[in-house]
């Protein structure tokens, strides 16, 4: 019997002790806010389309089937300026929609927003994005990168926050859910 479609998009997140291994970072802990089924709204007081960076809503917009999300997070002793601890985070997400194209539009929808984003030229989000190919969409800044793609009915997302090399380390559990995909 094959696997309901909650229990696929779970059998598609790459479970702690793998990204610890990807992310040698043992301090990373499972982050229980963002452990979810269903998609948050991020800062609303970000400036029109830049909503989008950090709102699970507007990446995967409505018309999914299911929905998964988690995320883990874990500090360092290296201490920056002020004694603030560093936070380190890895967050993965998929939704799974009715068909390919469903998936690949809503990948090309949120490139339209995060254009939009961009040409505001609003300091406090300011990242570089790029196609690495016609299924994968990259962000990246400075500590942080942040991958989508579309495979299949699915839409997924890896992002890396402080835990260096950001992007090569977004890769690995990308890479893994993408090759669970049937």
């Amino acid at each position: 019997m094959p696997p309901t479609a909650h229990e696929y998009a779970d059998k598609l997140i790459v479970g702690l002790d793998d990204v610890r291994r990807i992310t040698n970072f043992e301090g990373l802990q499972r982050y229980s806010y963002a452990d979810r089924h269903r998609p948050f709204q991020g800062n609303q007081s970000a400036p029109g389309p830049c909503g989008a960076v950090g709102s699970t809503e507007q990446t995967f917009p409505m018309g999914w089937k299911n929905y998964r999300a988690v995320a883990y997070s874990g500090t360092t002793d290296d201490l920056r300026p002020f004694g603030i601890s560093p936070i380190n985070q890895i967050s993965q997400a998929v939704a799974i929609y009715r068909d390919a194209h469903a998936a690949s539009a809503a990948l090309d929808r949120l490139e339209t927003i995060l254009n939009a984003c961009a040409a505001l030229h609003d300091k406090a989000y300011e990242f570089d994005m790029s196609r690495s190919d016609p299924s994968t969409l990259k962000l990246t800044s400075a500590r942080w990168s942040h991958l989508y793609r579309a495979k299949s009915s699915v839409l997924m997302s890896v992002g890396v926050l402080g835990i260096e090399p950001t992007e090569q380390i977004a890769y690995s559990p990308l890479q893994k859910i993408t090759d669970r995909i049937k």
